[in-house]
């Protein structure tokens, strides 16, 4: 059994020396010189074994002994102690009544220091791997800490993960160039905790959240994988802010998946058996975020097949095992020697999330008289009150949701915008548009909506997207006037080839008109919706990373500064462009680089001798070098 285990010694060549032994074994060990540093080792992370000199400079070994002993944290915390001094029964029975587990008088040698180690860490307080202990809490709802190895601390509320305390965010954050190490150093953080970070404008609040999010759900993942045994203590003191709580079915489901999994013996004792839904199943399914082998292999459940059946069709044996064993650990499935009737749900359930894709199969209609279709339809139709007694079709009543959205999207079919609402460029009115798209869209509500699912469901959002679309496009005056210019260049339907690259011009032009009012927002905004529709046009690249950097929202995000350069990097591999060229001069030249941003501008006009941006970086860096000459002249003749 290995551990991590804090050696406080002060002769330094004797701890060199029986660190050595212990990671020659595979446990973790950290050291401490002093009582002093011992204490703030203990109270920043969690050690499984505490090996103690008891003459140590400062605080000495009893004194430090103690305040372990009177610690609600680290009174079970197992102790061996080493003394050259302290010898003798009367003091090994005194300190065995402050719960010591082995009292080695120096010297002593290497197997029986090793001996005392290795019984200390087996009779110290049963400890259950972190997937067994976050079970237990989530079923139960508990809330505590779990300290992880390297001295992060995890806050459990009502048995989920919700936030951290950890030495390593900060390292995680430059690492992933979240924060650089020159604005910690010069802007530091008036406090300790997560939420400084932001009000040293660091770090933006949104983006804070997410990487806290990632950075917990990566350390957990890394403990399941190490198959950690953590202390948990029913207290939440210094939990941190910004919480962001994590489902821990997924956070299981994730490792488990990470994992390597030994099939072989899995199937020697559990392939003869079946597995069987329980209720639970139910309730934690839709927390799941699986793949389509992983519902594929759902779909065999509850047809009384072994597991070795299931998983002889499963691509990745291994893979599938690993998820059965998990629901069963998880009491989403039991195993039975027999096949035995699933359970149902104790709940109302309207859906199972992760469950095949239902294709909408397309029906050949078959050749029918006109007497066969009366006769078929006879009795859904309506007779019109009238002199002629004429037949309706089918009543909006008649016709089913699934049956509206393949007219809807029919409908739409290679029609231009002005179409869709029943309207052209010379009948336009604002007040028609919004009349016929709210008409159109108040059919598609939640509750409708919800009962799709397959082909039918993915053309209900096309539809709604296409909605949205022209009204956005309509409503505009200045996207109206564009669409209206390239109205003749090609059909625009839902079908249509040009679709995506009219919308993006649409989209690009407005950015642009958004950018010489100099609302940045709005640019940004619309300038990232043609980047989305065509990623690979230079000019929109360009555009879009000087509206992100003119934006002052995004002012000293680090983030944002480095996908301006991204942008503009890419704008320049797909094509030589002066927009591009002349965007980075600026960022250049606002950096005081003004050699570097010259040569950019000069990029520039060389391919566009009129762009403005250029033109005007270039006169600010004659204005500059003019004043700069002008304050040398004074200097030198007074």
């Amino acid at each position: 059994m290995t551990g991590s285990i804090l050696l406080v010694e002060d002769n330094e060549r004797l701890a060199v020396m029986l660190r050595t032994v212990l990671e020659a074994r595979g446990h973790q060990v950290k050291s401490a010189g002093s009582g002093e540093a011992a204490l703030a080792l203990l109270q920043a992370q969690r050690f499984d074994l505490l090996v103690l000199d008891l003459k140590l400079p400062g605080m000495n070994g009893v004194d430090l002994l103690q305040r372990v002993r009177r610690s609600a944290a680290l009174k079970e915390l197992p102790v061996v102690i080493m003394t050259g001094v302290f010898r003798g029964e009367a003091y090994a029975r005194a300190a065995a009544k402050l719960g010591v587990m082995a009292y080695l008088e120096k010297p002593f040698g290497k197997e029986e220091f090793l001996k005392a180690v290795q019984s200390a860490l087996e009779q110290g307080p049963a400890r259950k791997d972190i997937s067994r202990l976050l079970l237990e809490l989530y079923r139960d709802g508990r809330s505590g800490t779990l300290e992880l190895r390297g001295g992060t601390r995890t806050f459990v509320v009502g048995g989920e993960p919700a936030s951290f305390s950890s030495p390593g965010f900060v390292p995680f954050l430059v690492a992933t160039n979240h924060l650089q190490r020159g604005d910690l150093q010069e802007f530091p953080p008036a406090r300790p905790g997560r939420l400084p970070l932001v009000e040293a404008g660091l770090i933006g609040y949104d983006d804070l959240l997410e990487q806290s999010r990632s950075f917990l759900f990566r350390s957990l993942v890394e403990a399941l994988l190490q198959n950690q045994s953590p202390r948990f203590v029913p207290d939440l003191a210094g939990m941190e802010l910004p919480l962001t709580p994590i489902p821990v079915p997924r956070l299981l489901h994730q490792a488990a998946g990470a994992a390597s999994f030994d099939l072989a013996p899995y199937l020697t004792s559990r392939g003869t058996l079946c597995p069987v839904r329980t209720t639970d199943y139910f309730r934690m399914v839709n927390l799941l975020n699986m793949g389509p082998d992983e519902v594929d292999l759902l779909q065999q459940l509850g047809q009384g097949k072994t597991v070795q059946a299931i998983l002889s069709d499963c691509g990745t044996p291994a893979r599938g095992a690993a998820l059965i064993d998990l629901m069963v650990r998880m009491g989403m499935l039991s195993l039975s020697a027999a096949p035995v009737a699933d359970q149902q749900p104790d709940f109302p359930q309207k859906l199972l999330f992760n469950r095949p894709i239902e294709e909408v199969a397309e029906r050949r209609a078959d050749a029918v008289n006109f007497d066969d279709l009366v006769d078929e339809v006879s009795d859904s139709i309506e007779l019109v009150v009238g002199k002629k007694g004429m037949a309706a079709p089918l009543s909006p009543s008649e016709i089913d949701f699934e049956q509206e959205v393949q007219r809807d999207y029919a409908a739409i079919q290679n029609k231009n915008y002005y179409e869709i609402f029943g309207m052209t460029p010379g009948t336009f009115s604002f007040a028609t548009l919004k009349e016929a798209y709210f008409a159109k869209t108040r059919e598609y509500s939640p509750e409708k909506f919800m009962q799709l699912s397959g082909d039918t469901l993915g053309r209900a959002q096309d539809v709604l997207s296409h909605y949205a679309n022209a009204y956005n496009t309509l409503s505009s005056v200045i996207a109206k006037e564009r669409y209206d210019e390239m109205l003749n260049a090609d059909t625009v339907g839902l079908g249509g080839k040009r679709e995506d690259e009219l919308q993006a011009r649409i989209q690009f032009q407005s950015g642009k008109v958004f950018l010489e009012m100099e609302d940045y927002g709005n640019a940004e905004r619309a300038l990232q919706d043609a980047y989305t529709l065509d990623p690979n046009d230079a000019q929109t690249s360009a555009f879009l990373a000087w509206s992100i950097y003119k934006n002052p929202g995004n002012q000293r995000s680090q983030g944002a500064l480095e996908k301006c350069r991204m942008l503009l990097s890419k704008s320049l591999q797909a094509e030589r462009n002066a927009d591009a060229f002349a965007f980075r001069g600026w960022m250049l030249l606002d950096e005081g680089r003004d050699g570097l941003a010259e040569g950019e501008f000069q990029k520039a006009l060389k391919l566009n001798p009129h762009q403005p941006h250029a033109m005007g970086g270039m006169r600010l860096i004659k204005e500059r070098r003019e004043a700069e000459k002008k304050g040398l002249f004074k200097r030198i003749f007074g």
